[in-house]
């Protein structure tokens, strides 16, 4: 358990309180020792080791300091006064050692633990959604063959997202293509209560009752709310409410649902209504996230193409929140680089990392084409320089035996002069660490 983070000013205060109480209650019990140096067992390295291993080296120091000034008055005439305090000094910088290593060491170990969290809920919302996009084309694939992820991955990819009131309408557009949401809107909440009007479709008054009961409770308890879940139904215009939880368990928007129809209003597909909510939502502030930190970035990086895939934003935001625990942690993970002009080779690669049984549940693969290169990046989550060793040496093994089996071929077929010199250009692999990932974007020409 670490110790809860309040003013030092305070924590002074509490640790020189204490050391004089425990100084007068020595006076009291010894007069001519009470600091308790003559016995046998040393109270004065307890009570240093306590205050050191719980607050730190500072306050070990602070409580030391306090000793030595206490002591000044009553062992002034002892001549192992000067040996002993130098003696106690010693043990408090060896405690204030051990604090600060355990403590880095928590640290680093908690927020790996949070970023494992955060993968974990990220890719259960993924897999939640394939599932509900399988069963929604096995139902509709004759009147609407499409998928659910399919519409919600290309709308994201095609829709211009730089602000929260396009998603909100966008949202609201995939709600009533698949689950005929006749009426409904979103809305901003700061600070636990709604805040600013987004989006809206069909008949609903704008002009929403912030003391509507169904929108209260939904944001008091973070949860989705369903008019049965409301003992008198006549406190509320609304049928369906779902708030929106930031990384923080905060409630940013909430959809508020007036009308679906009766065949559709059920727990299956209001539970899918909530899924599709949140994977929108989820995907937009990703992107706003990217985009807020390029803004305060000092060297700001953007891809060659306008309109980035929603695949390179996740693995360019997962680029950045690594970096960010480098930077605060000292805790390297590293990213593994292959680029080639070959197209026929690039798509070799391609179907060689997609299937690669060697890739864990948090490492991702993308690949970009960047004026006629083709680059494929796996990104490696807390792997050091040392740890990539045999990984990249296996996938250059893999690599450069696929690469020569692509040239026999292209040889034997006859494409050699077809093809031109640039695409039996030799295949370049690399592993770098995340702090290096905007260099190697310019130095394949992928940035502008």
């Amino acid at each position: 358990m670490t110790l809860k983070k309040r003013s030092v000013y305070r924590q002074g205060f509490e640790v020189v309180i204490f050391t004089l109480i425990i100084s007068f209650i020595g006076y009291f019990v010894e007069p001519k020792d009470p600091l308790l140096i003559d016995y046998t067992f040393s109270f004065l390295i307890l009570w240093l080791a306590i205050v050191t291993l719980f607050y730190g080296l500072t306050m070990g120091l602070v409580m030391w300091g306090t000793f030595s000034i206490f002591a000044l008055f009553t062992y002034a005439d002892d001549p192992r006064f000067t040996f002993f305090l130098l003696e106690n000094l010693f043990f408090v910088f060896l405690y204030g050692l051990f604090f600060s290593n355990l403590h880095s060491r928590i640290n680093k170990l908690t927020i790996r633990s949070k970023y494992l969290q955060l993968r974990l809920k990220e890719l259960t919302n993924a897999f939640f959604t394939l599932k509900i996009s399988h069963d929604k084309l096995e139902s509709t694939y004759i009147s609407q063959p499409a998928s659910i992820r399919f519409v919600i991955s290309d709308l994201l990819e095609s829709s211009e997202h730089n602000s929260p009131e396009s998603s909100a309408t966008n949202t609201l557009k995939i709600l009533e293509k698949f689950f005929m949401v006749k009426s409904a809107m979103i809305w901003r909440v700061k600070n636990g209560s709604l805040h600013s009007y987004l989006s809206s479709n069909g008949d609903i008054d704008k002009n929403v009752n912030v003391n509507d009961k169904l929108i209260q409770e939904s944001l008091q308890f973070r949860k989705a709310m369903y008019l049965k879940d409301l003992e008198d139904k006549e406190q509320t215009n609304y049928i369906y409410a779902v708030p929106f939880l930031d990384k923080r368990d905060d409630v940013v928007e909430i959809l508020i649902i007036k009308n679906i129809p009766f065949l559709f209003y059920h727990e299956d597909i209001l539970l899918k209504i909530n899924v599709v909510f949140t994977y929108i939502w989820t995907e937009y502030k990703k992107r706003a996230s990217l985009d807020k930190v390029r803004q305060n970035d000092k060297e700001k990086v953007e891809l060659v193409n306008n309109h980035e895939r929603q695949d390179i934003v996740d693995f360019k935001l997962e680029v950045v929140r690594l970096n960010n625990i480098l930077k605060d942690f000292d805790v390297d993970s590293r990213v593994y680089a292959v680029s080639t002009h070959n197209p026929y080779l690039h798509e070799a690669i391609s179907d060689y990392f997609y299937q690669n049984e060697l890739l864990q549940i948090l490492d991702q693969y993308v690949s970009i084409e960047c004026k006629g290169r083709y680059l494929h990046l796996v990104l490696f989550p807390f792997v050091s320089k040392s740890g990539i060793f045999k990984p990249s040496k296996d996938f250059d093994n893999a690599l450069e035996e696929i690469e020569n089996q692509i040239k026999m071929e292209s040889i034997d077929e006859g494409l050699r002069h077809k093809l031109g010199s640039q695409n039996y250009e030799k295949m370049i692999t690399k592993h770098i660490s995340v702090s290096h990932f905007n260099q190697m974007l310019k130095e394949y020409s992928c940035v502008e």
